[in-house]
């Protein structure tokens, strides 16, 4: 079999992990689409090349399969962690790594243990403040998604409340400054109401475009949940 074939099947395999643990946790059921989509967004924004894009939407999909290896009583808490919980739940990145290594691809090992690492040196496992490109791309859409969707012990955050949490003046997160400008201009675009998508999806997807987008977006942001 040849090396791009078995790339392939190894990929196939650690995706099915991932929807795996997405279905055992209601949770976290679709993270990885939208943060690919969100990541691709504000790649096409940067005119990363096509290898680029292609990267972070598999990166998005992997990032978090480390969480196969945390405690089911510690991912699954409906509520805040104990210093010690947030210490096991630390861990997934390293495993992540490790399931991840045998693709030997650096971008995606890159991204599967830095995506929780910070500019101000806060974040962990390392603690580093100088990281990859397109881990700074998707660490801000991780968060997003994050923040936005609904939590064991929270209510999704609307979208003006995230962009206000998520701005540099707020001091809750240290992102690549220029990067997170770019994301939030972009929110304001596509969630441009703080309660749900506007019904007309496809002026918004024009607007994305004469916003700078040279390249439609992923299809799965077409499928992002609208108001009813």
């Amino acid at each position: 079999m040849a090396f791009s074939d078995q790339l392939v099947n190894l990929k196939a395999t650690f995706t099915s992990l991932v929807e795996a643990l997405e279905v055992s946790d209601p949770y976290t059921r679709g993270h990885s689409d939208r943060v690919g989509t969100l990541s691709v967004a504000l790649g096409l924004e940067l005119g990363l090349s096509d290898a680029e894009l292609e990267m972070l939407q598999d990166a998005a999909v992997l990032h978090d399969i480390g969480k196969i290896g945390v405690a089911k009583e510690v991912l699954h808490k409906p509520g805040k962690f104990t210093p010690d919980e947030f210490e096991e739940m630390k861990k997934h990145v390293t495993y992540g790594y490790n399931i991840l290594k045998p693709l030997g691809l650096k971008d995606l090992l890159d991204i599967t243990l830095l995506h929780h690492e910070r500019m101000d040196g806060k974040g962990y496992p390392s603690g580093c403040t100088d990281y990859p490109l397109l881990v700074r791309v998707l660490q801000i859409a991780d968060v997003w998604d994050a923040l936005t969707s609904d939590r064991p012990y929270r209510a999704a955050m609307p979208s003006g409340e995230a962009r206000k949490l998520m701005d540099p003046s707020s001091g809750a997160f240290s992102f690549d400054v220029q990067l997170l400008q770019t994301f939030l201009r972009l929110t304001r675009i596509i969630f441009p109401d703080d309660d749900c998508q506007p019904d007309e999806f496809e002026q918004v997807l024009r607007e994305i475009e004469q916003a700078g987008l040279e390249r439609e977006l992923d299809t799965e942001l077409r499928q992002l949940p609208r108001c009813a």
